[in-house]
């Protein structure tokens, strides 16, 4: 059986390579909006200006508003809110320090052994945790095997029901 075909086939289709994935900013939707609404009332402008044979005041009126809440939206968004949006996700995942420092190795190695001998200590749960990472990071940053297994003795003498542990040793 042979299927009638109404209307011939359509030639390649062309489309715009958007990435879906990373969707335009609040700023740039702005932008565009407000861009669009310029560039319509600039050619309303100049249509019924040319057309009354006079320049119409509310036209200029409404151009320069929209241009003036352009600059008003890029200023907000451009050091309120991004910034502000930033600094907060940045708490929330634990992103970057302000100032652009970083933290190193050491930094955390002296964070660790701060939170494994801290008095009072933290919740136990915490402490192993923070123990074998710890212990970890002697291993493999400091190529010191005895002061990794050094802790984990330390860890299991003081927390020996701690089930984070039985996984520390290969049985």
């Amino acid at each position: 059986m042979r299927v009638r075909r109404l209307r011939r086939r359509a030639g390649p289709v062309n489309l715009l390579p958007v990435d879906v994935t990373d969707p335009p900013s609040g700023r740039a939707v702005v932008r565009g909006i407000l861009g669009a609404a310029i560039v319509l009332a600039g050619l309303a402008l100049v249509v019924v200006s040319v057309a009354a044979g006079h320049i119409e005041w509310r036209l200029v009126a409404l151009v320069l508003a929209l241009w003036g809440a352009w600059g008003f939206f890029d200023s907000l968004f451009g050091w309120v809110l991004e910034p502000l949006g930033q600094f907060v996700g940045n708490v929330l995942t634990g992103g970057a320090i302000p100032g652009g420092r970083e933290i190193t190795i050491q930094d955390e190695t002296a964070m660790l052994e701060h939170l494994v001998d801290a008095d009072p200590p933290p919740p136990p749960h915490r402490v192993v945790l923070a123990g074998i990472r710890l212990a970890e990071i002697y291993r493999t940053h400091e190529h010191d095997a005895a002061k990794a297994e050094a802790v984990i003795a330390r860890l299991m003498r003081r927390y020996p029901d701690a089930p984070e542990l039985k996984y520390v040793r290969p049985a």
